[in-house]
């Protein structure tokens, strides 16, 4: 009895890690957390920019959004609005708009958006463009594209 017990067993030691599969990853330890950046901008062509709303979100990864800082034009050189218990996910919704005179055209850095980035997957992001307007409200035709930075 005890040695059919013993086969058995020696058995399911040498069968089940055929059926079963690691994760990708699993012989490699945990990354350390690391802090990187997402650029984004809005190019809104020939037309000034005087709104935009955009939605980022983190599609792979395990991501945590830790800041949010304004962009490279003096009008948008302020961080743009946003819910700051929103930021604490995956996902953010920000917004700025200015009604000065002096306004980006062109593709420009809206904002700067700081992520702790956990785990070995590399994150992917998506950014989806709300709406952009021109100084006296009208939709302008504009889009919304990222860039990935590493932070020490």
């Amino acid at each position: 009895m005890k040695r059919v017990a013993k086969a058995l067993a020696l058995c399911a030691i040498l069968v089940l890690p055929l059926g079963a599969q690691a994760p990708l990853d699993a012989d490699q330890p945990e990354a350390q957390p690391r802090f990187g950046c997402v650029e984004v901008f809005v190019d809104s062509g020939a037309q000034p920019l005087a709104a935009w709303q955009i939605e980022l979100a983190a599609e792979t990864g395990k991501v945590k959004i830790v800041g949010i800082e304004g962009g490279e034009h003096p009008a948008f050189k302020d961080a743009p609005h946003y819910d700051p218990a929103a930021i604490q996910h995956e996902r953010v919704i920000i917004a700025a708009f200015n009604t000065g005179r002096d306004l980006p055209q062109g593709k420009t850095r809206v904002a700067r958006i700081h992520v702790q980035i956990t785990g070995n997957v590399e994150p992917e992001y998506a950014v989806r463009l709300e709406v952009a307007a021109a100084p006296d409200g009208r939709r302008v035709e504009a889009t919304a594209t990222l860039a990935k930075g590493e932070r020490p």
